[in-house]
């Protein structure tokens, strides 16, 4: 019959759960099923890149009040240490703060 798909969730969900469900059989699906809402629903890998990435783009184009929304929207999805990390890989490669950036873009 072939397999079956909930028609009430976007296939790339059904492609995630999929794809884990082969690739961690020692996994039931129940834990998977709780990694996928624990974990924000992250549907790309690298997603932890892509965050830094945004955060590098709003420090160099002096975007303080959006990086900062950026952040707590992090904190909610994420937890502090998600985000200390995120800053700690930033400083480590020389991106300051908007701490030490508080001056608007050129508009």
């Amino acid at each position: 019959m072939g397999p079956t798909r909930s028609v009430r969730l976007p296939q790339a969900l059904d492609a995630w759960f999929s794809e884990r469900l082969e690739r961690q059989r020692e996994r039931s699906p129940s834990e998977l099923l709780v990694m996928l809402v624990h974990g924000g629903l992250r549907l790309r890998e690298g997603y932890m890149a892509i965050h830094r990435r945004v955060l590098e783009h709003y420090v160099v184009t002096r975007q303080s009040d959006v990086y900062r929304a950026y952040v707590r929207c992090l904190l909610d999805t994420f937890g502090a240490e998600y985000v200390d990390h995120l800053e700690r890989w930033l400083a480590a490669e020389g991106v300051a703060g908007p701490s030490e950036t508080q001056e608007p873009a050129a508009r």
